[in-house]
């Protein structure tokens, strides 16, 4: 008999080690944990990175022995493929699920960002009990951590306080750390208000023993009292001073935890609280930066039912020579089609907080812990499941996305910071989405992009058929067709992974889709955020275009002119400026305001292939503008482009952001000169008279006609001209003549050499062309003569003339 005791314990101990795995959750799941179920947000696939395992009981009173949690789909079966953590299913039912490796650096910025469903909390208030825990742990039992169920919330320790026959056997403090997961931090999100003194409170044991039975163990229930205001002894005991005995909220809160120190568990008298009796003292956890919560289901601002609750955690390490790290969490700051939760009033509106955070809690000398979540559900027979689905895994890869609207039009970003935030009908709009790796061990795969277009504008399809094109940072583009645009919806699959591992194409992506504001009302019409979803096998990243606001067309319109379009410009003067010139107007008479109110006007100079913008405060009913283009250009640019004599073409028009006004182009012809010119004009030939033998005229005259002028542009000058003299046959010098000059009869004749002989100079620097004839000037006794020094043998003498015109020395 003795044996087959045995034998029947051997059975039954094999039997539950052998379903855990096994179990099928959908089972205890509810009609209403189906319907949420079946519309959870997508989220990432689990079993990759996370698993648990039957968890190691602490002694023979601890009964927490089970692990429920599972990994389901959306129809609410087990499935190795499912997104969804079911962490606790069904009444008393508890569970954790852990990363298999300790891939959460403590020393590294982490983000986590997941869906948290509790329940509805419609009817008794355990209906929604207990909650959920975040949970950072290094604890020895690695995937098998588990702390105590109701209260416990899978992750606190286990308040066993015994039935005597007599008298009641308080819990112990050591007991309730020693059964809670050590070495851990946990940041819970607890719906059940666990207070001793609520009059419907009463000792739970999680196998459904009646309370009270002789020699069984429950749990008091009272996690959650709130034992008194002062917080002296907690400083301490070394708690910051946002600790607090215990935490308020009806409908839930949130607050960080410390599960595995004997110190986070505080006593406190309850013997005026019949419903606990025959026990006198019962513990409270110590919460630290508590702040309630509306944590079950609630409705948005338009009455809509919620039941997913999105919460963002971020954590930041401890800065060197320190052990404070911070946790912050953004709790209800999406709606589930990942746009922005901006409800400001009621259940459903956001809610943050920044938390310190001992690290030394963890006791881990690398900073590498495992992360997870717990959850425990109460005896209510209808109890919600506790059901988590991920967008993003820390330490495997953190992305983002960020949105923005460029004006091409007014040639003006939108962004959630902006102040300016609008833009007019018709203006062309480049709807801007920044895909960033930030961090991660592996790459970013499998994007899809889901972009919900804003409201009121329109996408029109380039000559290839394409509406949006996606840059690398590799530099390679991709098209997105119209035909991936359905229901003002654009969904496309990324061709390529982003990320810093091999395969990629670099940690970031650009996708542009170009479009058209439209408003052909009287009225300014508010265009609202539009969200955008980036949808990848291993990571969940969301975004939303900025609000925006479309002007009505205005009935007036912004006019420019010009009243010189054609310019000169001097090639490389010294302090070169090109001055444009400008009147801006409105129509009808329409003022830009007076010293009180004035309009901001950006002008726009496109000049070659560039363009720049200059901004000026404008008042009155006209207003003149001068732009120094050469100011706004570094030198070569400008000098590059104003080659010398050029005529280049520069377009002007004026923006009025604010009032979505655009002026017409004006245009000036620019037309490049010579800063400095310096030119000579002489004839090829000069012939002097015929003399017979015997001849002895001194000074013969020249026989052709000669010109000989100089044109010059801010360039005084000096004429020379040297000669070697004439020649017979070009061999034979005649020594019998020379070539001699003057300028006016009273002058003296001067011989010409080869030495430079000073023909004419002009010491102003004139700022027009001017032309100088000087042979016109020349008489038959002036000029250039042949002077006979002798008798010359019978013949034709030749000889050549070289002219050198050069810049000389203005006047002072």
């Amino acid at each position: 008999m003795k044996l087959s005791q045995i034998f029947k314990g051997l059975i039954i101990a094999t039997f539950f080690f052998t379903i855990l795995p096994s179990t099928n959750v959908n089972a205890a799941l509810t009609n209403d944990d189906l319907a949420v179920l079946s519309n959870a947000p997508n989220g990432i696939g689990i079993s990759n990175y996370m698993s648990n395992a039957k968890p190691n009981v602490y002694d023979s009173k601890d009964i927490y022995d089970t692990n429920s949690a599972q990994i389901v789909d959306h129809t609410g079966s087990n499935s190795a493929n499912g997104n969804v953590i079911a962490l606790a299913s069904g009444k008393n039912t508890y569970g954790s699920m852990w990363s298999t490796d300790k891939s959460f650096d403590i020393n590294k910025e982490q983000t986590i960002s997941a869906w948290l469903y509790f329940g509805s909390g419609d009817g008794s208030s355990d209906v929604n009990s207990e909650g959920i825990a975040f949970v950072l742990q290094n604890d020895s039992n690695g995937i098998s951590a588990l702390g105590a169920g109701l209260e416990g919330i899978g992750v606190y320790g286990y308040d066993a306080s015994r039935v005597n026959f007599i008298a009641g056997t308080d819990a112990d403090q050591s007991y309730i750390k020693n059964t809670a997961i050590q070495n851990s931090i946990a940041l819970e999100f607890d719906t059940d208000k666990n207070n001793f003194y609520n009059s419907n409170n009463k000792p739970l044991n999680n196998n459904n023993v009646k309370f009270p039975t002789l020699y069984s163990y429950y749990s008091l229930n009272g996690f959650d009292t709130q034992f008194g205001t002062s917080t002296s002894n907690l400083t301490a005991l070394g708690f910051p001073d946002t600790a607090r005995y215990g935490s308020g909220g009806t409908y839930g809160h949130i607050a960080l935890a410390y599960p595995g120190i004997a110190n986070s568990y505080q006593l406190g008298d309850i013997s005026e609280y019949t419903a606990f009796s025959p026990f006198k003292k019962g513990y409270g956890l110590v919460h630290i930066s508590p702040q309630a919560n509306y944590l079950i289901d609630a409705y948005d601002e338009q009455n809509n039912p919620i039941y997913w609750h999105h919460v963002t955690i971020k954590w930041t390490p401890a800065a060197e020579g320190s052990n404070d790290a911070t946790l912050t969490y953004y709790f209800n700051d999406k709606n589930l089609d990942y746009s922005d939760n901006t409800t400001t009033k009621g259940d459903y509106k956001p809610t943050t907080d920044t938390i310190k955070v001992d690290t030394t809690k963890l006791n881990k000398t690398d900073g590498k812990v495992r992360w997870g979540f717990t959850a425990a559900n109460g005896p209510s027979d209808s109890v919600a499941s506790k059901l988590v689905a991920l967008d993003s895994i820390p330490d495997l890869l953190y992305a983002d996305a960020d949105a923005s609207i460029t004006d091409t039009t007014l040639n003006k970003t939108i962004n959630a910071d902006s102040t300016d935030k609008t833009v007019a009908n018709g203006d062309k709009l480049s709807l801007n989405y920044q895909l960033n790796y930030l961090q991660g061990n592996v790459n970013w795969e499998n994007i899809a992009a889901k972009i919900k277009l804003p409201d009121h504008v329109t996408l029109t399809p380039d000559s290839d058929g394409n509406i949006a094109y996606i840059t690398y940072a590799d530099g390679t583009k991709e098209a997105i067709s119209q035909s991936e645009l359905t229901d003002q919806t654009l969904q496309h699959t990324l061709a390529k992974t982003l990320g810093n591992k091999t395969g990629s194409a670099g940690t970031n992506a650009k996708i542009t889709i170009s479009a058209t504001a439209n408003n052909d009302t009287t009225s300014d019409i508010d265009v609202d955020k539009a969200v955008a979803t980036f949808t990848g096998s291993n990571q969940i990243s969301s975004t939303n275009s900025p609000e925006f606001t479309i002007l009505a067309p205005k009935q007036y319109t912004l006019d420019l002119s010009n009243d010189n379009s054609n310019i000169d410009l001097l090639y490389k003067s010294d302090n070169a400026t090109l001055n444009l010139e400008n009147t801006l107007t409105y129509s009808d008479n329409h003022s830009f305001g007076d010293n009180d109110s004035t309009t901001n006007i950006v002008y726009q100079i496109t000049a070659g292939n560039k363009t720049y913008n200059v901004g000026a405060t404008v008042s009155g009913s006209s207003f003149k503008q001068t732009i120094d283009l050469k100011s706004l250009m570094n030198d070569d640019d400008f000098w590059n482009l104003f080659t010398l004599n050029s005529t280049q073409k520069v377009t002007v028009k004026a923006i009025d952001q604010a009032n979505g006004l655009i002026s017409n182009t004006v245009t000036y012809n620019i037309t490049t000169k010579p800063n400095k010119m310096l030119s000579l004009e002489v004839s090829k030939s000069l012939q002097f008279q015929d003399v017979n033998y015997g001849n002895t005229t001194k000074y013969l005259t020249r026989k052709n006609d000669f010109d000989l002028s100089v044109t010059s542009l801010r360039s005084p000058w000096q004429l020379t001209v040297t000669t070697n003299g004439l020649y017979s046959n070009s061999k034979s010098l005649n020594n019998n003549l020379a070539l001699v000059y003057r300028q006016y009869n009273d002058d003296n004749f001067t011989t010409l050499s080869n030495e430079p002989t000073v023909i004419d100079q002009e010491s102003t620097a004139h700022e027009t062309n001017v032309t100088e004839n000087i042979a016109d000037e020349w008489t038959k006794s002036t000029g250039l003569l042949l002077e006979q020094l002798n008798v010359s043998p019978a013949g034709q003498y030749t000889g050549t003339l070289t002219w050198n015109v050069a810049e000389s020395l203005p006047n002072e």
